[in-house]
């Protein structure tokens, strides 16, 4: 079998480092924790968000926001709202 190390160093001055320090240190089995957490959280971030997804989620912000959209999509005179471009700054 192979065995790898890895160290780490928590500056406790800084409160995350201290909260995660704590965390890690209250856990019998830590490296089997750090591993579930790791490829947990890893498979949330490379989670790809279809095309389609996004536009019925668009669909039905603008919908609860009274926004109609024409089905010939002309440009319209009204401004859309900054809600709209948050969302796209959060995905």
């Amino acid at each position: 079998m192979s065995y790898k190390r890895i160290n780490l160093s928590f500056d406790l001055r800084r409160d995350r480092d201290m909260q995660a320090y704590a965390i890690l240190s209250s856990k019998k089995h830590k490296t089997d924790y750090v591993v579930d957490l790791l490829l947990n959280n890893e498979g949330i971030v490379n989670q790809n968000i279809s095309k389609e997804v996004i536009k019925q989620a668009l669909r039905e912000v603008l919908g609860e926001m009274n926004i109609t959209i024409d089905e010939n999509k002309k440009d319209r005179d009204e401004d859309i709202p900054e809600e709209v471009f948050d969302i796209f700054k959060q995905i």
